[in-house]
């Protein structure tokens, strides 16, 4: 059985190995979840043909269109990985094709390079899809203008022009640079030409150039740049790592062609040396009268072959996992499915002290959603930057989704129809930007725009049947959990008399909130939240008299505390009406008092570390030292 496999073309244990990992351990849907925010220039798609045509119409679009419909079976992780390890398995039989053609004899280990890139990259959640298929696309029309019969000079460079052009067109400036190195390289090496190889890419500068400029109208700075290793489109979000993996993928199989001819010298060299000294060995064996044999290192020769490329890329995936990444992934997936509960418990297994801004917001809505917002603040890693993702000074996608999320469930419509339109103005297509803006229109009673933004969501092959129920919803009525939704979001959203600018602090935007509803339970305990991060102990105090509105029986933990820190500071009473404040957390506000007034230099670490293990997720430690201690 060993022996059949090592006769294949490929090696399937290599993309079997490679396919059970990207599906059960990297999960192709995290990075779905990524496209239009986190992976902003992701390619989309759409069906019909005005999305074709306005695709054709560029240059690469062909690519990016077959990408983006590729990328759809990445919402299901073992469609995505079905499609990653066929796109790999294209692309290796390329290359093995291509070395063959050179002159490699027995190219088994280098034709697994371009799939072990592949996975790489993909496990490290970027999309592999559009530098693989420009690839793909350079290297198919290579081989078939190889194999074309004509050898005049003067028409093969015609017909070079013509096919160039076309990949241009289909593949941008990525697939023809591939195409055009190949045929340099074929043209040089391999058939000993000397006019196409030296007019191959001049003419490929010029045809890019006269496109962009007389076709396509497209700055030709841009058109030089599409779907190369350094356009947005390929290396969307991508690290160091992936950009060098991104390059060595469009430069592989001309490298190696390159490489094989001064290797060939070498090893001819090696060879003989070897042959001269075996047989100088035979001689002294026979003389000697020994007959013994050795084993022959061509038995293991195969076994190696067959075993490289999969420890490499065992070696490449240990590497490059990307545990917390994968982490924070998840918890983003999670919270736009709406798990609240998975969400938080990401947030317990995360080790102490490691978090991030996006992942510090998720964990706040879920502590909301599930009820304890006001309880387990913190217990987990907390900014202030958090709660509104106020850490950048320019808004990303990723931020303006999520902010779109949390003002529409505060009952700001407004601000999120507007986050919602921002990002739909920037991109061809998102679907569930387009679902969002549905959703605003009908809570604001515009049921021909929601309408409208639901037959543009037809198109959409993974929300049509979304699309398609919610229109039904609309001429039928809509369900009880629907119409509980939209009822929620209305008794929250402000009117248009209602006061407030747009460019209202936090702390307003919130206040106009609770004003309009008294009863918004979320714009108080976020509020109480941007108190709490912000150090502001005299606004919780004058505000827990407003707790018996809510239903609160007792003063949540984390609201006691910063009652009594203001207490402490201002030596002033609080009216907290039929609450009071527990026996037990007065013992405790006392107790880290006195331990942390005998924090000296000389004993700060251990004083330190002993306020940690008692006091780590109170919001004494928090006011204290500005962060959650690591408990």
């Amino acid at each position: 059985m060993l022996y059949r496999l090592k006769q294949l073309p490929h090696n399937p244990i290599l993309f079997l190995f490679g396919g059970v990992y990207l599906w059960l351990v990297v999960e192709p849907r995290l990075i779905y979840q990524c496209f239009g925010n986190i992976l902003s220039d992701a390619p989309v798609f759409l069906t019909g043909w005005a999305f074709l045509r306005g695709s054709l119409a560029m240059p690469g679009g062909f690519v990016m269109y077959a990408a983006g419909f590729l990328s759809q079976g990445y919402y299901y992780s073992w469609l995505g990985t079905v499609v990653v390890v066929l796109s790999a398995l294209f692309l290796c039989e390329l290359s093995r094709r291509h070395l063959l053609v050179a002159g490699y004899m027995h190219p088994a280990v280098l034709v697994s390079i371009p799939a072990i890139l592949l996975f790489l990259i993909c496990s490290r959640y970027k999309h592999s899809l559009p530098p693989c298929l420009a690839v793909s696309l350079g290297l198919l029309c290579s081989l078939v203008f190889e194999r074309l019969p004509w050898r005049r000079p003067a028409v093969r460079m015609a017909v070079y022009c013509l096919i160039a052009a076309l990949v241009f067109w289909l593949a941008g400036a990525g697939g023809l640079f591939v195409f055009s190195l190949m045929t340099i390289i074929h043209g040089a090496l391999v058939r000993r030409e000397l006019v196409l190889p030296v007019l191959a890419l001049p003419a490929g500068l010029v045809i890019i150039w006269g496109f962009a400029e007389y076709v396509f109208l497209i700055p030709p700075r841009q058109a030089f740049l599409v779907l190369t290793p350094f356009s947005p489109a390929v290396t969307t979000g991508m690290k160091t790592f992936s950009r060098v993996l991104t390059i060595i993928l469009y430069g592989f199989v001309p490298a190696s062609i390159l490489l094989l001819f001064p290797a060939r010298a070498v090893l001819g060299t090696i060879a003989r040396s070897r042959k001269t000294r075996s047989k100088g060995a035979r001689r002294k064996r026979a003389r000697a009268g020994t007959g013994q044999k050795k084993v022959s290192p061509a038995v293991f020769k195969k076994g190696l072959i067959f075993a490289a490329p999969i420890i490499l890329m065992a070696v490449g995936f240990c590497f490059s996992y990307d545990r917390m990444g994968k982490t924070f992934l998840l918890a983003h997936d999670y919270s736009l499915r709406k798990q609240w509960g998975k969400v938080l418990d990401l947030g317990r297994s995360l080790p102490a002290g490691t978090s991030n801004v996006y992942f510090n917001h998720d964990i706040i809505r879920a502590l909301y959603h599930t009820g304890r917002l006001p309880h387990d603040m913190f217990a987990f890693p907390q900014t202030p930057h958090g709660l509104f993702l106020t850490h950048d000074e320019k808004v990303s996608y990723l931020t303006q989704l999520k902010l779109c999320d949390t003002f529409m469930e505060l009952g700001q419509v407004n601000l999120a129809e507007k986050l919602a339109s921002e990002i739909l103005a920037t991109k061809k297509h998102s679907g569930r930007i387009v679902e969002k803006l549905a959703w605003i229109n009908i809570v604001k009673r515009r049921n021909r725009t929601a309408r409208v933004y639901l037959n543009a969501l037809k198109k959409d092959l993974l929300y049509r049947r979304t699309a398609e129920a919610l229109l039904s919803a609309l001429d039928n009525g809509l369900s009880p959990e629907q119409a509980a939704y939209v009822d929620r979001i209305r008794s929250r959203m402000l009117r248009a008399e209602d006061s407030g600018t747009g460019k209202d602090s936090i702390e307003q935007m919130l206040t106009g909130l609770l004003v309009r509803n008294p009863h918004n339970r979320m714009a108080f305990e976020y509020l109480m939240a941007c108190y709490l991060l912000s150090g502001r102990v005299d606004m919780i105090a004058a505000n827990a008299e407003r707790l018996g509105d809510f239903g609160y029986r007792a003063i949540p933990i984390p609201y006691e505390e910063a009652i009594l820190i203001y207490i402490g500071s201002r030596r002033q009473k609080v009216d907290l009406k039929e609450l009071s404040i527990r026996p037990q957390t007065i013992e405790r506000y006392k107790r880290f008092v006195q331990l942390r007034s005998t924090m000296q230099s000389h004993n700060r670490k251990v004083v330190l570390n002993r306020l940690i293990r008692e006091f780590g997720s109170s919001y004494f430690f928090y006011f204290a030292f500005g962060c959650v201690g690591a408990v």
